[in-house]
C-alpha cells in the first residue's frame, strides 16, 4: 500500500549525478503540512524531540514571519532531506510522491528536527487562531507524541487553513502565524524511475546518504545497526512473544521508550555463544561473559559485525539487510525468553540468597533501597520484595547457557525447561555455592559482575546440576 502527495518547489533546480536526481528549492508550509500527514520517521535515525534546537528554529520561523523584507530562515537551515523512488514530475515546480507505507528506507532522511518544530509551530498557531487549548508539551515532546497529537487535530489544521485564505489580514494583525515562510527542502529520487536497475541502485544509496548526513551528531552503533535492519528478526520475535514488552524496546534514539536495546543485544550473545564460531568459521568470535554485564556497547557491536556478515543475512533490496541464518534465528528465539528469566532470578536471588547469608545487610542493597520499599523487576516491571544489584544477577542469568544445547544442524534449544529448573532446589544449590563468590568479592556487585570466576562458577553449578537431574 503506497500513499500519494503533490508537494510544490519554488525557486528549484535540479542535478543529476549517476543513479540519483536531487531536487534542491523552497517549499511552503502547506507542503509540509502533507509531508507530515504522510510520513513518519522511520527513515531518519533518530526520532526527534522538542528542546533548545527546536527552540532556536521556530525563532527564526518567526523572525521571518515577522520581517518583511529579511527571509533568513533557508539560509540558516539544513532544511529536510526527502527521498522516494517513485516520483512524477508535474507543471508549475509540482512532483507527485509516492511512498510505501512502513517503508524504513525512503521519506524523511535529514531535517527530524526541522519537520517536527515546523510542525508544531504550525498546530500550535492553529489552536491559537481557533481560540483552542494549545497542546500540553508531553503531547509533542517527541515525534510519535507529536504526530498522534497532530492526527488528533488534523481537523483544526484544515479550519485554520480556511482561515488563513478568508481572514489572513485579521490573523496577521492578532499577530497569528500566517504562515508566511519558507522552508529549504531537498529532495533525492532516481534518475531514471522507470529503471529497475537505477532504482535498486538508488535505494542502496540512500542508507549510507543518510548516515552521512546526520553526522553532525555521531550516531550510536545501534542506531545505524536499527537502520540497516540489523535488529528487524529479534524486533519481530519480541513481537510475536511479548508484544506489550516489545512496544517498551528502545531501538532508535529519542524513541522514549525505556527498555535499552543493547542489554538484550547483550544477553543474546548467552545463546548466539554456543554457534557464533561455526556460523562464521571462526571469525567472529562471540565475547567473554562478563562483558554481558560491563561492556554492553562492545556486545551490540560484536552482535552488528555478526548480523552484517554475508553468511548471517543478506540485503534486501536496498541498505537494509535480513535474517537468513536459521541457526542465528534460533538463538535469537531462545534469547527472547532471557528478559523475563533475568526477572524470575532477581524475585528469587535475595530469598535464596538468605539461606546461606544475611542479604538485607549487603552494603550495595542497602543503597538500593527506597522509603517507600517497593520495587519492580527490571524488565517487565512485576512488584519485588527486594531491590537487587545487577552485578549479582548477571552471572545467574549467563549460566542459564548451561540449560541450552545446539543441535545436530546447529540450532540452538533448550535441553532443560529454565522456568522449572529456576523453581527447583537445584537453582537454590547454585545460589548456595554461587554466595561465596560474592564474599569473596567483598560484597561488591562491580567485583562480582565483572569477574570471569564468577560466571565460570555459576555455570559449572548449573552444569553439574543438570547433570544430576
Amino acid at each position: 500500500m503506497s500513499t500519494d502527495i503533490i508537494v510544490r518547489f519554488t525557486d528549484s533546480y535540479e542535478q543529476k549525478v549517476g543513479n540519483i536526481k536531487k531536487i534542491v528549492g523552497l517549499m511552503s508550509p502547506k507542503s509540509i503540512i502533507k509531508i507530515i500527514d504522510t510520513l513518519d520517521l522511520d527513515a531518519n535515525p533518530r526520532n526527534s524531540r522538542l528542546g533548545s534546537v527546536t527552540d532556536a528554529i521556530q525563532a527564526s520561523i518567526r523572525a521571518d514571519e515577522l520581517s518583511p523584507t529579511q527571509k533568513l530562515f533557508p539560509f540558516k537551515s539544513k532544511g529536510i532531506l526527502l527521498a522516494s523512488s517513485s516520483y512524477e514530475s508535474l507543471d508549475r515546480g509540482r512532483y507527485r510522491l509516492s511512498f510505501a507505507s512502513h517503508d524504513e528506507v525512503e521519506g524523511i532522511l535529514d531535517g527530524g528536527h526541522n519537520t517536527l518544530a515546523i510542525g508544531s509551530y504550525i498546530l500550535s498557531e492553529a489552536e491559537h487562531a481557533l481560540g483552542n487549548r494549545p497542546p500540553k508539551k508531553n503531547e509533542v515532546t517527541i515525534w510519535d507524541s507529536f504526530k498522534q497529537t497532530w492526527m488528533n487535530r488534523r481537523t483544526d489544521i484544515e479550519e485554520y487553513l480556511s482561515l488563513l485564505r478568508e481572514e489572513k489580514a485579521a490573523l496577521k494583525e492578532k499577530g497569528i502565524s500566517t504562515l508566511d515562510f519558507s522552508i529549504p527542502v531537498e529532495l533525492l529520487v532516481p534518475t531514471d524511475p522507470n529503471d529497475a536497475l537505477c532504482v535498486e541502485n538508488f535505494r542502496t544509496s540512500l542508507l549510507e546518504i543518510c548516515d552521512a548526513r546526520n553526522n553532525n551528531a555521531q550516531l550510536t552503533q545501534g542506531t545505524k545497526g536499527n537502520q540497516e535492519g540489523l535488529f528487524d528478526s529479534f524486533k519481530a520475535l519480541y513481537a510475536e512473544k511479548y508484544p506489550e514488552f516489545a512496544a517498551k524496546i528502545s531501538w532508535k534514539t529519542n524513541d522514549g521508550n525505556p527498555i535499552e536495546s543493547r542489554k538484550l543485544v547483550a544477553l543474546s550473545w548467552i545463546p548466539l555463544s554456543l554457534i557464533s564460531s561455526n556460523v562464521t568459521s571462526g571469525d567472529i568470535e562471540a565475547p567473554q561473559l562478563p562483558l554481558v554485564y560491563s561492556g554492553k556497547e562492545k556486545c551490540q557491536e560484536k552482535f552488528l559485525q555478526l548480523m552484517r556478515d554475508d553468511r548471517v543475512s543478506k540485503a534486501a533490496g536496498s541498505a537494509r539487510r535480513e535474517l537468513k541464518n536459521p541457526q542465528v534465528l534460533s538463538a535469537l528465539k531462545v534469547a527472547t525468553d532471557l528478559p523475563g528469566l533475568y526477572d524470575e532470578i532477581y524475585s528469587r536471588f535475595p530469598k535464596h540468597y538468605n539461606k546461606t547469608g544475611s542479604y538485607g545487610k549487603i552494603g550495595a542493597v542497602k543503597s538500593l533501597k527506597n522509603s517507600r520499599n517497593e520495587y519492580k523487576t527490571p524488565f517487565f516491571e512485576k512488584a519485588t520484595d527486594n531491590p537487587v544489584p545487577d552485578g549479582f544477577i548477571y552471572p545467574l542469568v549467563c549460566g542459564l547457557r548451561a540449560l541450552m544445547e545446539a543441535d545436530d544442524q546447529g540450532k540452538v534449544y533448550w535441553k532443560t525447561d529454565p522456568h522449572k529448573f529456576l523453581d527447583s532446589p537445584a537453582f537454590e544449590n547454585v545460589v548456595a555455592q554461587y554466595s561465596g563468590v560474592i564474599q569473596q568479592s567483598d560484597y561488591d556487585p562491580q567485583k562480582v559482575g565483572k569477574g570471569a570466576m564468577s560466571y565460570t562458577a555459576v555455570e559449572n553449578s548449573m552444569k553439574l546440576a543438570v547433570l544430576m537431574g
